[in-house]
């Protein structure tokens, strides 16, 4: 059986990733760029999210869920405004994780 973090790593943090790209492009009006290195992707990866070549399979369900979707604008907003960097990032990360491991 493989540990929750490898199913989650593989198959639910890009589509998590494509939302927040998404989001930090048109909510908060950031460039690729400047969302790539908030990120720590590539400026090509940003593109591909945005093209939809990245992170869809899972995407759409994922945005059904409104409890997983205000924690995900939450990271947004603190990506966006530099209050999640580092630790604080992927603690945010986890927060989402488990309340998708939670609703399973």
């Amino acid at each position: 059986m493989k540990p929750h973090c490898e199913e989650i790593f593989k198959n639910v943090l890009p589509a998590i990733r494509a939302i927040l790209v998404k989001d930090l492009t048109e909510r908060h009006g950031l460039n690729q760029v400047e969302v790539g290195k908030r990120l720590g992707i590539t400026q090509p990866a940003v593109s591909q999210y945005l093209r939809s070549l990245r992170g869809t399979s899972h995407a759409e369900a994922l945005l059904i869920r409104s409890d997983l979707m205000g924690l995900i604008r939450k990271l947004s907003s603190a990506i966006a405004s530099g209050k999640a960097r580092g630790i604080r990032m992927a603690e945010m990360y986890c927060e989402i994780c488990m309340v998708l491991r939670k609703g399973r």
